[in-house]
């Protein structure tokens, strides 16, 4: 779509006639004509719909009225007047007073009588260096002139000299190719230069050895890596819910991966955008543009007010999170506050309070949690096939059961199946090796319940409702053990019953063994409401794919509870004497097993997993008994004796029967498992009605969805109903905010770019393009890339090219003295405006230099802390150092209550906030961090070792090498004397510690 360009004079004369004060009446005062644009920025708080202080001054009449504090004119006496007396003393309009012209002009008009023609309505004109610039159109304008020719000149240097020289300003000499290619490694990957890459760019004569360079690092999967993290800062991107339940976002995780691989591939930023506000309803539909629409949902979410039973209660707390969401929205693509308006007009910018309600409607049925990670038609595909195959499996199994009965009778007769002599004797035990669920030593059957089903010898509960139930137990329970064999399916699944006795009735209590219901990955003694249930500390569970853990809880008649894992003791023992805990009966014929459930009341204790054997003893058993049967294992016959007693054909035929059922076991097992994400659920609200003052309470008109007014191109109307479908609503916004023609999405982005790279961006509040936002350092340059940016077809990479290999990017950080006297900040780049590195890339830096920095790309976050659940989670923090805590710190999870201390020393964000532009701040607290946290001492210790390895026992050639591993060059003379004296009296590692706390190591210049 072709945008406007400065020579089109006529379309920009008819925008800002249009977009004029407007005045009804006539205009035949001359005080009057002066005095209305004034006014007009006090109606934007005091009119007719938002009368801030009960004051409407839109027209003559409400003026004389007044508000809280009386009338506010008084014609002919500017002294008694309250408009005045405010305008006067500064106060009013807030943080924009009136010039002393303007406030001289206020006071003629009344002192003349105070004529009014007509009523008044807020300005919204925007012109160049209207406080409403960013509405306009984008305005290519042509390239400036310049004198200086010390650059050979492209258009960003062409538009940053011109500016440098209406200041009377000098661009600074280049960076040496040291300090830059560190500079770029960093901006564009987060990561330091190996010596290696420093010393070949330095020698590196051909002339175009800084593109090259440039083009490797774009090129590099670190890319993305680098800068999705700065996206994630704009999405409040977090893996817990917040507030008072903090519970885990196991699934959240897919949305990083999909903002790193976009980025890597350099999706079109148009696409990017779509697919995060409705990427589940574009086609084609895939399991990645579902995960995108996680940047919706990837705020705070009160789980206990979005649950509670008041209706009003719930209904305030769902505008809360909606307002998150439209404020997400729009300061991240638009670069506005349109939640500002959610109760008023917007004070400052042209967003009326019914435009806050359009865009709410359009994502008004977004609500938070897991959704599968694929289409619908995927997923009604996979589940057909699914149960073809199962049907193909049961078929099989039946078969093979039927073949392998006869064989079982012929290996007891060579071998008779009995119990170990040195093992406990159960009083019911289940082996499932004769293809159904009886008990082996009696007849105790149990019913296998929804998709549970016996295989390979085993109870199969794969589904989220397959459990098995006995029939009632013939023995009474009161001392007893539950000792089962089984593989866990997923490690992350909560509260999953293995065996459990409960009441016949499943009203009443129970004794269970139960995996991760108070704390992720460990074991428990499940009962009802936790009534003989603590957490005995035992480890996390660290089981294999595949691999078969012993798990058996012992309850004696004293109380003591006991639990064992692999014929260990797990955690610690303990004793339920009261009246509530006491040990539990379970008299004959009134209790039951379950297997897979913890209990029927319940509803959701279901596991996941396969279980190889069940045993019950009705008294404790002792640790040795526990480890003597933990060590004979379970009772099975072997695949391998039931081959060799078939005979001719049989033989064959099983082992084709075997074949056959492995490979539609694996393509079951491919299609039952779906992948799921937090991200968008979508559902059919309501009409969204405008609420007065933003209160639930008070619903007013009915909208549909719609964008903002005030933009002059695209629509804000979407054509649409108030009862139209959430998909629509939700397709139509993306398209809207995505369209070329709008003004703010290629500037906001093109302007956080510049930002990242130079510190600052054009615009110094890259979220607020509004009123209240700055005002850009260089408006033709900021247009002149948004419009190239959308002619190059929109992607990102290009435009990272193109800003660091101009000029004005590759100067020096050089201070001077005159030039700062008149640009401090040095955004009008008369250098490069040195910097600290995010907290992250410091703590990725430190472990890439010890070399030891995992390169794996993507998947589960790694979790360095343990969780304890009581009603709400709680997280301690813990300081591994295994292979996975070594991948870079986007991977870490970013849990709201589980924060680094360090990371929050180096100002990395909180999750829960919208975070476009990071703090910089020095302070102690940040200094004692870097220099006393185990894990910067880790890191110096493990780059000293790695120095020594390569530079040998010498302190001449270990000071070297450490200065070029951490700082990308060789000591100067002074600092070699110096470093080699340390290490003779204190070690290399000093040293090391030493570097890791330099702020050439912390700075980007």
């Amino acid at each position: 779509m072709r945008r406007f360009r400065l020579s089109d004079s006529f379309y920009c004369l008819m925008f800002l006639t249009a977009s004029a004060v407007r005045a009804e009446g006539p205009a035949s005062d001359p005080a009057s004509t002066r005095v209305r644009p004034i006014l007009a920025r006090c109606v934007v708080c005091h009119n007719a719909e938002e009368a801030s202080g009960d004051l409407d001054l839109s027209t003559r009449e409400s003026a004389l009225k007044g508000g809280e504090s009386g009338p506010a004119l008084t014609p002919g006496k500017p002294a008694e007047s309250r408009l005045f007396k405010l305008v006067r003393s500064r106060k009013m309009p807030p943080k924009k007073p009136l010039s002393a012209e303007e406030t001289t002009t206020i006071e003629a008009w009344i002192k003349d009588g105070a004529a009014w023609n007509g009523p008044i309505v807020a300005t919204t004109e925007p012109a160049a260096d209207s406080p409403r610039w960013a509405f306009r159109p984008i305005l290519s304008g042509e390239t400036p002139k310049v004198l200086d020719t010390a650059w050979p000149l492209d258009v960003i240097d062409a538009f940053v000299l011109s500016v440098l020289e209406t200041k009377g300003l000098k661009p600074s000499p280049p960076a040496d190719r040291r300090t830059w290619i560190r500079r770029v490694c960093f901006d564009l990957l987060g990561l330091p230069p190996s010596p290696e890459e420093v010393e070949a760019f330095v020698v590196d004569n051909r002339p175009d050895a800084h593109a090259r360079l440039v083009d490797r690092l774009l090129a590099s999967p670190r890319y993305g890596e680098h800068w999705a993290r700065h996206w994630l800062d704009l999405a409040r991107f977090a893996e817990s819910h917040g507030f008072e339940y903090d519970r885990l976002r196991d699934n959240a995780w897919r949305y990083r991966d999909y903002v790193v691989k976009s980025l890597n591939v350099d999706k079109p930023y148009a696409q990017f955008v779509r697919e995060q506000i409705a990427g589940d309803l574009l086609e084609p539909v895939t399991p990645e543009s579902i995960a995108a629409t996680g940047f919706l949902v990837g705020g705070p979410w009160d789980q206990a007010g979005s649950g509670q039973a008041n209706l009003i209660g719930r209904g305030k707390i769902r505008e809360e999170e909606l307002e998150d969401m439209v404020a997400t929205v729009s300061q991240t693509f638009l670069g506005l506050t349109v939640q500002c308006a959610r109760c008023h007009n917007h004070k400052y910018d042209p967003i009326p309070q019914r435009d806050y309600y359009r865009m709410k409607a359009a994502i008004e049925g977004v609500g938070h949690g897991d959704r599968a990670a694929m289409s619908e038609p995927v997923k009604f595909g996979r589940e057909a096939r699914r149960k073809l195959l199962a049907v193909q499996l049961a078929k099989l199994e039946s078969e093979l059961v039927a073949i392998d009965r006869s064989g079982r009778e012929k290996v007891n007769a060579r071998q008779p199946l009995r119990d170990n002599p040195g093992r406990s004797k159960p009083i019911a035990r289940w082996t499932f090796e004769n293809g159904d669920a009886v008990d082996d030593l009696g007849s105790l059957r149990a019913t296998l319940v929804g998709e549970a089903r016996i295989g390979r010898g085993r109870l199969l509960l794969l589904g989220r409702n397959a459990f098995a139930r006995t029939e009632p137990l013939p023995f009474e329970l009161k001392a007893k053990t539950l000792e089962v064999w089984a593989t866990l399916g997923d490690l992350t699944k909560r509260g999953g019953g293995l065996v459990s006795v409960e009441p016949v009735d499943g009203v009443g209590g129970f004794d269970a063994i139960v995996y991760a219901e108070m704390q992720p990955g460990r074991w428990m003694a499940g009962s009802d409401l936790f009534r003989r249930t603590k957490d005995v500390g035992g480890p996390i569970e660290e089981a294999g794919p595949g691999e078969l853990v012993h798990i058996a809880v012992a309850y004696d008649r004293g109380g003591w509870i006991r639990i064992y894992r692999n014929g260990i003791p797990y955690g610690q023992p303990y004793r339920f004497d009261n009246s509530e805990g006491a040990l539990h009966p379970f008299p004959a014929d009134t209790s039951r097993l379950l297997f897979g459930l913890r209990h029927t009341g319940a509803g959701n204790g279901f596991f996941e997993g396969e279980i190889e054997e069940i045993r019950v003893y009705d008294r404790a058993l002792s640790a040795e008994e526990v480890g003597k049967s933990h060590g004979a294992g379970p009772l099975r016959i072997s695949d391998k004796a039931l081959d060799e007693v078939c005979e001719g054909s049989n033989r064959e035929h099983r082992r084709d029967l075997v074949a056959r059922l492995a490979r539609v076991r694996l393509e079951l097992s491919e299609v039952s498992e779906i992948p799921f994400v937090y991200a968008a659920l979508p559902f059919h609200p309501a009409p969204t009605k405008v609420l007065a003052r933003g209160d639930f309470e008070s619903p007013g008109e009915t909208v549909s969805a719609g964008g903002l007014s005030a933009l002059p191109t695209p629509s804000a109307d979407f054509g649409l109903t108030p009862e139209s479908p959430e998909g629509e609503r939700r397709k139509r916004l993306a398209n809207w905010i995505a369209d070329p023609s709008n003004p703010l999405t290629a500037r906001v982005l093109v302007n956080r770019l510049w930002h990242y790279h130079f510190g600052s961006g054009l615009v110094a509040t890259p979220s607020d393009f509004g009123a209240n936002g700055g005002r850009p350092s260089h408006p033709e340059l900021l247009d002149r890339l948004a419009a190239d940016f959308l002619d190059g077809g929109g992607t990102l990479k290009p435009l990272h090219r193109r800003i660091v290999l101009s000029n004005a990017y590759r100067q020096a950080s050089t201070f001077n003295p005159k030039s700062a006297n008149v640009d401090p900040d040095a955004r009008l780049l008369w250098r490069f405006p040195p910097r600290r590195i995010e907290g992250e890339a410091v703590l990725d830096a430190m472990i890439a230099v010890t070399g030891r920095l995992n390169p794996s790309i993507g998947g589960p976050s790694f979790r360095p802390f343990v969780v304890t659940v009581f009603n709400s989670n709680f997280y301690n923090l813990t300081d591994p150092d295994g292979d996975d805590f070594r991948r870079r710190m986007i991977y870490r999870i970013q849990v709201h209550s589980a924060k680094s201390p360090l990371m929050e020393g180096l100002d990395c964000p909180d999750p829960s906030v919208k975070t476009p532009k990071r703090s910089s701040t020095v302070t102690p607290l940040q200094a004692l961090a870097l220099m006393n946290d185990s894990f910067v001492e880790r890191q110096a210790a493990k780059l000293a070792e790695r120095t020594k390895l390569e530079a040998g026992s010498d302190p001449a050639r270990q000071v070297d090498r450490a200065y070029r591993l951490a700082l990308g060059r060789p000591p100067r003379s002074d600092e070699a004397s110096a470093a080699v004296a340390l290490v003779q009296a204190h070690g290399l590692g000093r040293l090391t510690w030493a570097l890791l706390n330099a702020n050439e190591f912390l700075y980007l210049r």
